[in-house]
């Protein structure tokens, strides 16, 4: 429980039991504790020398507890003090490691990282991030099956996340159910039919991107990339992808199409939306039936509907319609209405 504060399991538990408990001879700790007594007394030492607790001089001495919101205040300004001599410690080497004699090869702003630590890497980088994240998803995956939580607790925190996936994201088994998460907890997505590379890159400043292309790319490391015009143009080549790609944002919703109207979108519920969305990424009926849950024909009859619909004859003539007339977002349809709105 206290254990950011420092504490051992066993000093946390001891602490918390003599500030419900009050004083306690020394002798009935093991007992209380159901611990063997050597490591009782090595929590009631532990305490004794964080100030946590008193040691009495009588004899059978007794534990008294220090009062919690005064003692644990001390406790965590000393925590944070420590911590702020770590960090200012790490700054000074970080500084003294990049000023140290390289050869040219050495001096390149490129740092290679093996395969076997990349997970770790992304985590890390992730966690300097202050403003924004920029990301080119791409499968396969280095972390299968599980969540990007840095990325969740990063989006609480105010860090803003662009993330434009690869249509192969979203043709894998629960793809949408995964972005959809992302989405509800403030990520900006979008879709595009094939991305160049996997990429991130933090705050603009530090990038990571596979070493390798190809069917060696998933063992084959990846290069952390720090300032330079090297990461300038992979991040001017993220903008101009995420300028082209397809908002995904109103992909998350129903299952199944319904006639309620979408915000400003006349006769359309929020599953038409999601539908037209995932027609236009150019998934195949049979990926599209898989991700909403339902059947092939259900996918063609909704299909046929919305085409009826908009008067078209073509699933193309339907996109183009689509984006005319409002039914779905396009990536310039904040300056279009500001213009219209002028």
């Amino acid at each position: 429980m206290f254990e950011a504060l420092g504490l051992t399991h066993d000093e946390s538990a001891l602490y918390r039991l003599l500030a419900l408990r009050g004083p306690c001879r020394v002798a009935k700790l093991a007992g209380l504790l159901k611990l063997p007594e050597p490591r009782a007394e090595a929590a009631a030492e532990g305490l004794v020398a964080k100030s946590l607790v008193t040691r009495t001089d009588e004899e059978p001495p007794r534990l008294i507890v220090s009062p919690p919101d005064i003692a644990g205040e001390v406790l965590l300004l000393r925590r944070l003090q420590e911590l702020h001599t770590a960090h200012a410690a790490m700054g000074r080497l970080a500084a003294e490691y990049r000023s140290m004699p390289r050869s040219p090869e050495e001096r390149l702003p490129v740092e290679f990282t093996p395969d076997v630590a990349v997970a770790q890497r992304i985590e890390q980088i992730q966690r300097r991030a202050r403003s924004e994240v920029l990301i080119f998803d791409v499968p396969p995956y280095v972390l299968q099956h599980l969540e990007n939580r840095s990325e969740l607790e990063q989006l609480a925190a105010g860090v803003r996340y662009r993330t434009v996936y690869d249509r192969r994201g979203l043709e894998l088994p629960g793809g949408l159910e995964r972005i959809g998460r992302y989405v509800a907890a403030g990520e900006e997505a979008r879709a595009a039919h094939r991305l160049p590379l996997k990429l991130m890159v933090v705050d603009r400043k530090l990038g990571i991107a596979p070493a390798a292309g190809g069917e060696a790319a998933p063992a084959a490391g990846s290069a952390l990339i720090h300032e330079s015009p090297l990461l300038d143009g992979l991040v001017d080549l993220f903008e101009r992808v995420w300028a082209d790609a397809l908002p995904l944002d109103t992909m998350v919703g129903a299952a199944a199409p319904k006639s309620s109207p979408s915000g400003d979108r006349p006769g359309l519920g929020e599953a038409d939306v999601r539908l037209l969305t995932l027609l236009l990424s150019g998934l195949t009926d049979e990926v599209i039936a898989r991700q909403l849950g339902v059947g092939r024909r259900t996918v063609v009859r909704w299909a046929r509907g919305l085409m009826d619909r908009a008067g078209v004859d073509t699933r193309m003539q339907l996109g183009w319609y689509a984006a005319r007339h409002g039914w779905i977002e396009t990536a310039d349809a904040p300056a279009r209405r500001s213009v219209d709105g002028a």
